[in-house]
């Protein structure tokens, strides 16, 4: 896990800052000003689901930025995005759903899987907490919207759900659904529609409105980018960003420091109880011969 981590963060790029007018709805905060803008932000989430699902969806009632903490103080929790709710009518019956969506432009796919495992088992987790039996879960699906592939097999959809291993055509249903939608994916047949939503989403400019739908959203967006308002708070957001960046950075030299330090203590205290009194002055004044004694006693780093 750890190399993983490392992979990530060589591949994270420093962000540019940007305008509020050159951001899309793919960016966390523009999406966030867009759905949080009360009925309209609500029929706005309602158009997107519609539109990746593929079927109609009734009113949501969405909460953003929605945290769900972990089981009990000491687990983590998560932040979601987009939390929505609505009925669905399937046949004559109607079930309630829950909808997390997630645009994400930071890469993070080797760890994606596990992500939305996380999210899943913590909303079933709360689903619970009211005395609720597990026969009455409510249907999940968690959206991801990624401007790279998840999954390098070039598809715009990846629809995952739970199956049996030895009867892969046998019916197995849990009610959880994860999407991963890739904004330039050609492979499979998604609808006309959903290739439209994820081009504006990815660059929501008025070349990209293709129908009334869009046009909705682009109202929206241009109304958005327009407030004065919104525009002093997104500086202030990206402040704050910047200033958790850099802290983070201070914070994670310094636990570098810390872990040199040790590392340098414990060679000492290796080569000081083998006698090797020379070696620990020759390692000071030599720093290629240090890190072959920290290779030597299997503490180099990984």
């Amino acid at each position: 896990m750890e190399k993983v981590k490392k992979n990530i963060e060589a591949l994270r790029v420093k962000p540019r800052k940007r305008s509020l007018e050159e951001l899309s709805l793919i960016d966390d905060f523009l999406f966030q000003e867009i759905i949080s803008r009360g009925e309209a932000g609500e029929e706005i989430c309602r158009i997107l689901l519609s539109t990746i699902l593929g079927r109609p969806i009734g009113r949501v009632r969405v909460t953003t930025q929605k945290v769900l903490a972990g089981f009990d103080t000491n687990q983590r929790g998560i932040r979601m995005d987009a939390y929505a709710e609505s009925d669905a009518e399937d046949d004559m019956n109607v079930t309630s759903e829950l909808y997390d969506i997630e645009p994400d432009t930071i890469y993070e796919k080797p760890i994606l899987p596990w992500r939305t495992r996380l999210y899943q088992a913590i909303i079933d987790a709360k689903q619970l907490e009211s005395g609720w039996d597990c026969s009455k879960l409510k249907n999940v699906y968690i959206i991801m919207i990624l401007p790279y592939d998840p999954f390098d097999e070039n598809r715009m959809v990846y629809t995952v759900k739970n199956q049996c291993v030895e009867a892969p055509d046998m019916e197995y249903e849990d009610g959880i659904r994860r999407i991963y939608l890739y904004t330039k994916g050609t492979e499979g047949n998604p609808s006309q529609e959903l290739r439209d939503m994820l081009k504006y989403m990815e660059n929501s400019i008025a070349e990209n409105v293709t129908n009334a739908d869009i046009r909705a959203i682009h109202e929206q967006v241009d109304a958005v980018k327009r407030d004065k308002e919104v525009g002093v708070q997104y500086m202030k957001s990206w402040e704050r960003e910047m200033l958790i960046r850099e802290e983070g950075k201070v914070e994670g030299k310094e636990v570098g420091k810390q872990e040199e330090r040790r590392r340098l203590n414990t060679l000492i205290l290796r080569l000081t109880e083998d006698g090797r009194t020379d070696d620990i002055v020759k390692a000071a004044q030599d720093e290629v011969y240090q890190k072959q004694l920290l290779e030597e006693y299997g503490m180099a780093d990984k």
